[in-house]
């Protein structure tokens, strides 16, 4: 049986580009999904040699596919 999710996006505010997308089951508590989206956050601005307060999440309102 298939899970309810949802799906994040992770934005550089800078370019307005995506640059990763993430999904967590619907019924995930919001203080652990915010721990969750602060880490890939920080790994990202690592990754990416950004600073971190350049990017940001959004709901998804759509699968990804």
């Amino acid at each position: 049986m298939d899970q309810e999710l949802e799906h994040y996006e992770l934005i550089n505010s800078q370019t307005g580009n995506v640059i990763s997308y993430m999904s967590y089951p619907a019924g995930i508590d919001k203080k652990q999904l915010t721990m969750q989206l602060e880490k890939l956050r920080a790994e990202l601005a690592i990754a990416n040699q950004l600073y971190i307060e350049l990017i940001y999440w959004q709901e998804h309102d759509h699968c990804i596919r």
